[in-house]
């Protein structure tokens, strides 16, 4: 028990000494700190000034071909059918729908390229409900997802391009917007696409309902 106290006695004051501190202390000091670089950042304030830069500021302009987050790099077509555009001229209602499927037409050329991409991004975005030939029967419709109607349908088989977009841009019924997945030259690629699987569609059901009534 002696040698016990013997120990406990000197610990004890030298957590009392190292726990006190005098009056004429700064009362909010946090004592002594070891490795302050831990918790004392050297970092600048964002709007503070920063004697590194010339200018003393610390905000900085993003470097030269920064993407904003969210945003895909756009082309000259792009910055023509802008969502602004889309917005100011064909709004996501019924009426801007059947405006833009009046009014909206693709300024693409089509040509190999071009078809390529949209198959491309039609099977990285679209395929999986609508299915590789347009036929509404993806992955997703064979888990029981929400089946899409085909291509070859009443609904689709003549659907104006200009609604294509807009659908793309708003979505339509269950498919949800792809505006932030896709710029609009990647959306019109992917409608001339899926205009070749409407006619593939429209040949292949026609050609199977006269060979029924043969």
């Amino acid at each position: 028990m002696k040698k016990f106290i013997l120990y406990l006695a000197p610990a004890v004051a030298l957590f009392t000494a190292a726990s006190c501190s005098s009056p004429s202390e700064d009362a909010k000091s946090t004592g002594t700190e070891y490795m302050p670089d831990m918790y004392r950042g050297p970092a600048y304030e964002t709007y503070g000034i920063n004697p590194v830069y010339g200018d003393s500021m610390s905000s900085r302009l993003p470097v030269n071909g920064t993407v904003a987050r969210g945003n895909a790099v756009y082309t000259d077509l792009d910055r023509q059918m802008s969502h602004d555009y889309m917005v100011a001229n064909y709004p996501g209602t019924p009426e801007g729908y059947e405006a833009a499927g009046s009014m909206l037409k693709n300024p693409i050329a089509g040509s190999a390229e071009s078809m390529a991409e949209g198959k491309r991004l039609f099977e990285n975005y679209c395929l999986m409900c609508h299915g590789a030939t347009g036929m509404g029967d993806g992955p997703v419709v064979q888990r029981n997802g929400p089946k899409p109607p085909a291509y070859s349908s009443e609904q689709l088989k003549n659907l104006p391009e200009g609604k294509m977009y807009h659908s793309i841009h708003y979505g339509k019924n269950m498919m949800g917007s792809h505006a932030s997945q896709l710029t609009a030259t990647q959306r019109w690629m992917i409608i001339q696409y899926v205009q070749t699987l409407q006619q593939g569609a429209t040949t292949a059901a026609a050609d199977t309902a006269a060979a029924a009534k043969m």
